[in-house]
Order: structure tokens, then sequence, then C-alpha cells
């Protein structure tokens, strides 16, 4: 399954192989939205994929016909979560407490009415 993220213009995929990689995929998927810059993966893709990008509306960039944006083709890497973790280390997903556990477990000193 592939989770698809978007880093500073640039796009990629995260696919987990199995069912319990999905957390780590998405959890990669944020990382590397948030931070692309830190992490080199164009060597580490498996495969690309093709996508239709405009050119960034901020630089201002027309076609030769005035008025027209201009459509490219980019291509983004897939990378699987086993080689992100290879690389860079298991990214560490905590299971927090839910509610209902917490509810029901009385903090020491304090009485529940």
């Amino acid at each position: 399954m592939d989770f698809y993220g978007d880093g500073e213009g640039w796009r990629f995929a995260v696919r987990a192989e199995t069912p319990q990689q999905v957390l780590a995929a998405k959890c990669w998927v944020a990382l590397l939205s948030a931070r692309r810059r830190e992490f080199r993966i164009v060597d580490l893709a498996i495969e690309c994929f093709t996508y239709v990008g405009s050119v960034d509306e901020g630089a201002g960039h027309i076609g030769a016909d005035y008025g027209t944006r201009v459509s490219v083709k980019r291509q983004g890497q897939v990378i699987t979560v086993d080689a992100l973790t290879q690389r860079y280390g298991a990214i560490m997903t905590v299971k927090s407490r839910t509610l209902s556990s917490m509810c029901t477990q009385p903090v020491s000193g304090v009485a529940l009415s």
C-alpha cells in the first residue's frame, strides 16, 4: 500500500509492504513532508511514478502564449519502509493510552465520586 506525500514541491510515496508497516509508512510520510531536505531518498527508490505539476505560481512563469500556465511532467520516488528504516532507523511509534483506560484507572490519591 502506497502513501503519498509532498515535501517542498517534490512528491514521493512510502510503500508499506505488510499491514504491520502501515503506521510506520504514515509516520515516514509526515516526517519526510515536514523535513524533506534532511533525507536523501532518490537512491532508495524502488520505482518512480510520473505526475503533472504546474510551475510554481510564485515564480510567475507563463507559456509562450501569454496567460497560459506551464505544466511540467515530474517524477516522484517510491520508497519502502524497510529501506528508510535500514538507512535512518526505525520511527518510534508510541501507543498512547485510550481515554477509556484513563477513565477506568483512578489516579492514586484522588477520590472518584
